[in-house]
């Protein structure tokens, strides 16, 4: 069995045709947790062959997509696309942040993390009050492939040609649910130099108190989107803690601008992303 998983590791480290290096976290080998999850991954592509979403995760991986080695800036970007804990918004929120990235010089990491099971039939029961504690059943999970996406970027930032201390990690929706919890449980080896929740949900992030070392953080958010209404406190924690965080929140842009254009408000977070990036020094 063990020469099987091996063979399946080997295999999964390899390079698609678009470019992109994908890795097998925790070295290939099933996670814990993964009595939860019995499901088969599922994958919807679109008529280009590329991937628009994914269901059903049980093993994580991360695609590495690098900037020309001339553009490189020295700054890792790990991508947590959303998707409601039960699909991840791969093509709107993973690769299309990932090209942003590579066209501004960051090496970006999109993570496929694990999901809680689709179709979940106690959820689609729940009263609204109810569903935050069925998130949290499987959240920590992809927490868990958060963290170990961190720790294995900064082991190889050699590899990638970025610099250990400039690594950060964005999240869309639930995918900022993991990014907060992030900031909120690191250890010292899973730390990110700087966090990015974006519209996040933070009705089921885990973690109470502010470290005491607790990364900047940058927030983006429409005031007219109710998904994302625990933003403002979120901000507020990080600021009353003495920490450092910015926000910015749009009159309008809904729920799911990613770095998409759409004409509104909400269009100039990436642009402010970069400069903050650089006013900290997270990219030079």
């Amino acid at each position: 069995m063990r020469n099987i998983v091996t063979l399946l590791f080997l295999l999964l480290i390899t390079y698609c045709s678009y470019g992109q290096k994908i890795i097998p976290l925790y070295n290939g080998e099933t996670p814990q947790g993964n009595e939860l999850l019995t499901l088969e991954e599922r994958v919807r592509m679109d008529d280009n062959n590329e991937i628009v979403t994914i269901r059903n995760v049980s093993m994580p991986t991360l695609t590495v997509i690098q900037p020309k080695e001339e553009n490189n800036r020295g700054t890792a970007l790990i991508i947590c696309p959303g998707g409601g804990f039960q699909g991840l918004a791969y093509q709107q929120e993973g690769t299309a942040t990932a090209k942003w990235c590579v066209e501004n010089g960051i090496t970006a990491f999109i993570l496929k993390y694990r999901l809680m099971p689709f179709p979940y039939p106690e959820l689609d029961q729940a009263e609204p009050s109810q569903r935050d504690s069925l998130f949290k059943k499987f959240v920590h999970l992809a927490v868990a492939d958060g963290l170990e996406a961190i720790k294995y970027v900064r082991s190889h930032a050699s590899e990638y040609e970025v610099d250990p201390a400039r690594i950060g990690i964005v999240g869309y929706s639930a995918g900022g649910t993991l990014v907060g919890s992030v900031a909120h449980i690191y250890t010292p080896e899973s730390r990110p130099d700087f966090v990015v929740p974006i519209y996040a949900y933070c009705g089921a992030m885990l973690g109470d108190e502010v470290p005491v070392d607790a990364p900047p953080m940058f927030l983006a958010w429409a005031a007219d989107d109710q998904i994302a209404s625990g933003n403002p406190e979120l901000y507020d924690k990080w600021k009353k803690a003495g920490k450092s965080i910015e926000m910015h929140s749009f009159y309008s842009g809904g729920h799911g601008f990613s770095v998409l254009k759409q004409n509104k408000p909400s269009d100039r977070w990436p642009e402010l992303f970069l400069d903050w990036m650089e006013f900290q020094g997270f990219i030079k």
